[in-house]
């Protein structure tokens, strides 16, 4: 039996379906007979079904299956089929491949979310505006932090990354910040149900009397 390698191996033309099918496909279009290829078209279908059961329309998948059916053969495939061929599609209709993001983040932690935060708070003009959007933006820099290093890190730093992302157009006192605790982290614990049930229940004294347990 002679080995296949994958540098020998022709190109899968629709890859969900595998090589398998692929081959199937080929050996279809290599029939002489049009009615057994036929037959055997409509038993690759049917084959075919089922790798897409997520399909719920009928009519839906038998004509998406026949079009596959085409598109695997290179739409050389001479056989009845109750749908019409598929035209093929040029280079100009294929989708285009996305393309990563070729801007740079200058700080990872924090995400280009938080640079698009900025950019947008820079664009205010009253002064209370801007100062508001910097603390909303500080806290969420803070946050970010917290979770990448798990520790925390100084008001003043992130102060001096927002001054720095912003080119000096937005800043806030250092003194301001840490007097009135501007940029506290919120936590999951602070104002839930949850922090002030087990609260009460710390503070709460029980008025029954000590009873020693039984040896």
């Amino acid at each position: 039996m002679k080995m296949e390698y994958n540098t020998t191996r022709s190109n899968l033309i629709l890859r969900e379906y595998g090589r398998n099918f692929h081959k199937l496909v080929d050996y279809v279009g290599n029939e002489k007979d049009k009615e057994k290829r036929n037959k055997m078209s409509k038993t690759l279908v049917e084959m075919m079904k089922i790798t897409q059961p997520s399909f719920k329309d009928q009519s839906e998948v038998d004509a998406k299956m026949w079009d596959d059916l085409y598109i695997m053969s290179d739409y050389g495939l001479d056989i009845d089929s109750p749908y019409p061929m598929p035209k093929r599609k040029s280079e100009s209709e294929r989708p285009k491949r996305l393309e990563y993001p070729k801007t740079k983040i200058r700080y990872r932690h924090y995400g280009k979310k938080i640079e698009l935060l900025i950019e947008e708070a820079c664009k205010l003009k009253k002064e209370d505006e801007k100062e508001a959007a910097v603390i909303h933006i500080g806290k969420i820099m803070k946050s970010f932090f917290g979770m990448w290093n798990k520790e925390s890190i100084d008001n003043k730093v992130i102060i001096e990354n927002i001054k720095e992302l912003s080119n000096n157009k937005l800043s806030i006192d250092v003194d301001k910040v840490k007097e009135l605790n501007l940029f506290y982290k919120v936590t999951k614990e602070r104002g839930s149900k949850h922090h002030y049930h087990s609260k009460s229940k710390r503070n709460f004294k029980s008025n029954r009397p000590f009873r020693k347990r039984r040896m």
